[in-house]
């Protein structure tokens, strides 16, 4: 593949994104009537009439959800004889938030937690595939949430985006869960881009270190289901997080309905659509809640407080990152 055609290829996905970022931004400022003289007034008085109290334990339960999932990942580094400290993993947490504010991709902070554990613990491919299977334990929890949810909900709610979107979900994580178990899928693509591109055998060779570490975490069955079950715990809190969100600006939100509808609202947000996820958020509390027989207004104030809470984590990451100490951690083993 020339240079040329492949940068044409990334400036026209670009391009794409933008645009329907923008598009989804219009189409939130439509649902939330925000048009209108009459849907401006009934925004403005949702978002300015805030309880205090409901956004205060609003923004507790966002900390206990970083709390959890920092956990996790501590306790999969662990499993692997990696011994970063609980704190530091909780501090790069925040760091991946403050990345993920700027950079064009949702798994920008991803990287960026990568690369900064890696440079602390010397373990580059251990530090991948910790945040790989954090992730993706989290992916497949996901999935089976929203797959119950759906089907507890179809008769009465049938979104078209939501069954598109958990198909999608179900394919991707059945598609990534098979080339981690069978190894012949990345041997024929290392094969293949090393025979065409000679200079790339050396990130082939770490690849598939990488992916060795990776199926390691399956003999380890009980670190597994151990991060599945607090994967459940971080998704119950996902739930809470946007019921009190919800309550902050309307006492009459039941939990059960948000039960329901957040895994269908998480699904639609992980699709790889706009830009950091602007506008796909809010346009999928939109429709998800007033599918369930609420206000615009109150999904697009519920999504904005959670947006601005996003925000602030960054915000702590970016302090975070900008404080780091860079003495590594002397009880880790170097790679690469």
């Amino acid at each position: 593949m020339n240079p040329p055609a492949n940068l044409g290829r990334r400036r026209a996905w670009r391009a794409l994104r933008i645009t329907a970022t923008l598009a989804l931004i219009g189409f939130v400022i439509h649902q939330a009537g925000l048009l209108n003289e009459q849907g401006r007034r009934e925004f403005v008085a949702t978002i300015t009439d805030v309880d205090v109290f409901y956004l205060c334990l609003s923004l507790l339960v966002s900390l206990a959800m970083n709390f959890v999932s920092s956990y996790k990942w501590h306790i999969l580094l662990v499993s692997r004889n990696i011994h970063a400290g609980f704190w530091r993993l909780f501090a790069l947490y925040y760091v991946g938030k403050f990345f993920n504010l700027f950079l064009p991709t949702g798994v920008g902070g991803d990287v960026a937690r990568v690369y900064e554990l890696g440079r602390v613990t010397g373990a580059n491919a251990e530090s991948l595939a910790s945040v790989f299977v954090e992730r993706f334990t989290g992916v497949v929890t996901l999935t089976v949430v929203s797959l119950v949810a759906v089907a507890v909900s179809l008769h009465r709610y049938d979104t078209p985006l939501i069954t598109i979107s958990l198909v999608l979900f179900v394919l991707a994580t059945a598609t990534v869960i098979w080339m981690i178990l069978d190894p012949r899928p990345l041997a024929w693509f290392s094969r293949t881009v090393t025979r065409r591109i000679p200079a790339l055998g050396g990130i082939a060779v770490k690849i598939h270190r990488t992916h060795d570490i990776i199926r390691a975490y399956k003999d380890n069955t009980g670190t597994l289901w151990y991060a599945l079950a607090i994967s459940l715990v971080f998704y119950f809190l996902a739930v809470v997080n946007v019921w009190v969100s919800l309550l902050a600006f309307s006492p009459d939100v039941d939990f059960l309905t948000v039960l329901i509808a957040v895994p269908a609202i998480l699904l639609i947000m992980n699709l790889p659509i706009s830009i950091g996820g602007i506008g796909l958020m809010e346009a999928a509390y939109t429709i998800i809640f007033t599918a369930f027989g609420y206000s615009s207004s109150l999904a697009l104030s519920a999504a904005l407080l959670i947006r601005m809470k996003t925000i602030i984590d960054g915000v702590i990451g970016g302090l975070f990152h900008l404080f780091r100490g860079d003495r590594p951690t002397p009880s880790t083993r170097t790679e690469y």
